[in-house]
């Protein structure tokens, strides 16, 4: 608020009631002008000790095709078309997603994890054998990151030059800080994928994971496959 101005008078001052409202009027407008000037000045505030929320840290790994080996029982030198080397690529970049970043990052396995295999498998990978598929028993820390190998990939070709089969093989290591202090995570993975209608799906797998913590190393390994 605007401090209130005076204007001089030059009247004789007058006594009695005229006098007592005069200086109600004086008073009133001093602290008007207290008030106006107060609020101009910076007020201090004491500093808030309320810390800004975590946020995970997280570096996830894409994965990369590197070396591509195709065994044919038919037609000579056939090679993994474009579409079929995306979808398989897509799948194993999608298991990863899902069993290792889905539980680092959020405490659960990720959206589709079980879709990832087929039907003779998906007892297994989602029940005894998700220790070793999974890091669903870690659960969420507080940052990772991750880097992956190029994924190799071999193919079987049926005799009529059909794919038949396509196995990955890469290894995927996490540096992590856990409640318990730091840890580290090497999955080795072996997936083998068959085409099921439109979709590849892991048919087979082998997959060894080696957790160090300051406690110690552990290794879990676990290996099934719907394959011959």
């Amino acid at each position: 608020m605007a401090p209130v101005l005076m204007r001089n008078r030059t009247s004789t001052a007058r006594f009695g009631a005229g006098a007592t409202t005069g200086a109600a009027v004086l008073a009133l407008c001093l602290a008007l002008t207290a008030c106006s000037s107060g609020s101009k000045k910076k007020t201090t505030t004491e500093p808030t000790t309320t810390q800004p929320p975590k946020v995970l840290t997280v570096t996830t790994a894409t994965l990369k095709i590197g070396k591509v080996d195709v065994q044919s029982a038919g037609p000579p030198n056939v090679q993994i078309d474009k579409a079929t080397g995306k979808a398989v690529l897509t799948a194993a970049q999608k298991y990863i997603d899902t069993a290792v970043f889905g539980p680092l990052g959020k405490g659960q396995l990720g959206s589709g994890y079980g879709a990832l295999f087929d039907r003779g498998l998906q007892k297994v990978a989602t029940g005894p054998d998700t220790p070793a598929l999974t890091d669903l028993d870690v659960g969420k820390v507080r940052t990772f990151t991750a880097k992956a190998t190029p994924v190799n990939l071999s193919a079987l070709v049926g005799t009529l030059g059909e794919m038949m089969y396509i196995a990955t093989d890469f290894d995927l290591t996490v540096k992590a800080t856990a409640t318990a202090g730091p840890l580290t995570i090497t999955h080795h993975v072996e997936l083998t994928f068959a085409q099921t209608g439109k979709s590849w799906l892991v048919t087979a797998y082998r997959v060894q994971s080696v957790r160090k913590t300051t406690k110690g190393t552990t290794t879990t390994t676990a290996k099934a496959g719907s394959t011959p």
